[in-house]
């Protein structure tokens, strides 16, 4: 009797832990999961649901901001895609992609010194594959 009663107790706890409020990185990474999954599959809304979602249980996840700005950039809001990469490298700011992405961004509204500027700066944190994005820059 006692080990089912600390059985339940510990169960109850585990739950109370993961649905709790304030900042749940455990909670926060099976919503990231989830909304990779919608993303990967072109399901942008759903994706950027599940990102929401992963950021609110933990708002220094910065692959959360990043693959939410990669849904909303693919969901034609590339402004909030935008504003989602510059969070993901203010939390993280050796997170290479997001400079690549915010890269591709100015590229895409034809402002080529500040596509350039965010490239070289993915290339020299290591992103490989940059010389066809900088082969063009002064």
């Amino acid at each position: 009797m006692k080990t089912l009663f600390r059985t339940i107790a510990l169960t109850s706890l585990s739950l109370f832990l993961l649905t709790s409020c304030g900042n749940n990185p455990e909670k926060s990474r099976l919503y990231q999961d989830k909304g990779e999954d919608y993303l990967y599959h072109s399901q942008f809304e759903e994706a950027i649901e599940y990102f929401d979602k992963a950021i609110e249980y933990q708002d220094d996840n910065s692959e959360a901001y990043f693959h939410r700005g990669c849904a909303k950039y693919n969901n034609y809001q590339k402004e909030e895609a935008l504003k989602d990469y510059l969070k993901a490298i203010e939390i993280n700011p050796d997170y290479l992609q997001a400079y690549f992405n915010i890269g591709i961004y100015y590229r895409s509204i034809n402002d080529h010194d500040m596509a350039c500027y965010y490239f070289k700066i993915a290339e020299a944190k290591g992103r490989p594959n940059m010389e066809d994005y900088t082969k063009h820059c002064r």
